[in-house]
């Protein structure tokens, strides 16, 4: 037996954990939720049709009351394999090949869902650069003169609240058929624990998104609703069905079912993680505006999300990503700073002054091996016990 892949895992996993990680679509796992993925479940099947399945459905029926809970919803689905396959849910439960579906462009943080490859087309959200900010009338007037068959909104970059109550509002005014759901990926751990936003709550049919960003889940998806209706017709495209045809999911990963289910749990016995989430991305913000780097939306208090981002050409925070990365410091290329892995293991407001000083002596003086002792150090106290 060739040991070059667990290897690989153990080099992988000291790597990380010698470091800070700030990417933003990405957190730490708890033991447990680790365990429930590393269980007998992942190659498990959940369909009646096998024997052994009572306790894999039993699982799933639990993970989505927990959801339930959680997002204060009345139906939720945790089968999704990924938020993209829930973005699929949606394009192909309300619109039809040819249709209009409305998104915010890449140019300020949208999702670069490939439309066309699924025949539909793409019609960009009108959007300050600037700001990031919607407008709504304009959005209205393109979504009846196209007529926008689905919205989707929420974003990739996403520092704060979209207009949502607003878009749908006047969505309802319109003469003709238009959905409006939210891609809460980014967000879904902060609007767990209340903050952010509430979509649901402010007319978005659906919610749905990644469970590994700042909801602190195995990677996957979920989509959340209170419409009996629209549960039933977006469940069955993750249903077995021999007579319809199987559609977006075939086989539960039930490993990662189970894993969610703890995450949930643990949410609920921490419900003040978004406060302190959002806490620290200010003052993190705060600290590297102080030191004299260009954070963006100073203006507008920096930060109402996990987010933080910097004005950099492409090429400067490519090469910035890259220098932080020899640091111990892991974010994206697109110059995007994430708090909530290390949120979730433990850090608070003091420890974002360290975090601020050692991005900006990379900012300013590039990488050495000072730093890199110095993140070593703080990481080292924030390594969980497993």
């Amino acid at each position: 037996m060739s040991p070059r892949i667990f290897h690989l895992i153990r080099e992988h996993e000291k790597y990380r954990s010698s470091g800070l990680n700030l990417i933003a679509s990405e957190n730490y796992l708890s033991p447990k939720v680790r365990e429930a993925l590393a269980s007998d479940l992942a190659g498990r099947y959940h369909a009646e049709w096998y024997g052994g399945t009572c306790f894999s459905r039993q699982i799933i029926s639990v993970t989505e009351e927990l959801a339930r809970e959680v997002f204060r919803v009345n139906h939720a689905i945790v089968t999704p394999l990924s938020g993209n396959i829930c973005d699929l849910t949606a394009l192909f439960s309300y619109t039809s090949p040819g249709e209009f579906v409305a998104m915010l462009p890449f140019s300020v943080g949208g999702y670069p869902f490939g439309l066309e490859r699924f025949h539909r087309k793409r019609v960009e959200i009108p959007a300050d650069p600037s700001t990031y900010d919607i407008d709504v009338d304009s959005t209205l007037d393109l979504i009846t003169a196209k007529k926008v068959k689905l919205v989707i909104l929420g974003s990739s970059f996403i520092l704060f609240p979209q207009p949502v109550r607003e878009i749908c509002q006047r969505i309802d005014e319109l003469d003709q058929s238009v959905h409006c759901v939210y891609d809460g990926s980014h967000v879904l751990g902060l609007m767990a624990c209340g903050e952010f936003q509430d979509p649901i709550r402010e007319g978005a049919e659906v919610l749905f998104g990644s469970t590994h960003k700042t909801f602190y889940g195995p990677q996957g998806g979920i989509m959340l609703t209170d419409s009996d209706v629209l549960s039933d017709r977006l469940r069955c495209l993750h249903d077995i069905d021999i007579d319809a045809g199987i559609g977006l999911v075939d086989n539960v990963h039930m490993n990662r079912v189970a894993a969610l289910g703890i995450a949930m749990e643990e949410i609920l016995a921490d419900k003040d993680y978004g406060q302190r989430v959002i806490g620290n991305a200010k003052k993190l913000a705060t600290v590297l505006d102080e030191f004299s780097l260009p954070v963006l939306f100073k203006e507008k208090g920096f930060t109402e999300s996990h987010q933080i981002l910097l004005d950099l050409p492409e090429k400067t925070a490519e090469k910035f990503c890259h220098k932080l990365e020899r640091s111990g410091i892991f974010i994206d290329i697109g110059a995007r700073i994430g708090v909530a892995e290390i949120t979730h293991r433990g850090m608070g407001m003091s420890d974002m002054n360290d975090i601020g000083e050692l991005i900006a002596d990379v900012y300013h003086n590039g990488s050495d091996e000072k730093i890199k002792k110095r993140v070593r150090k703080l990481a080292d106290r924030f390594i969980c016990s497993e």
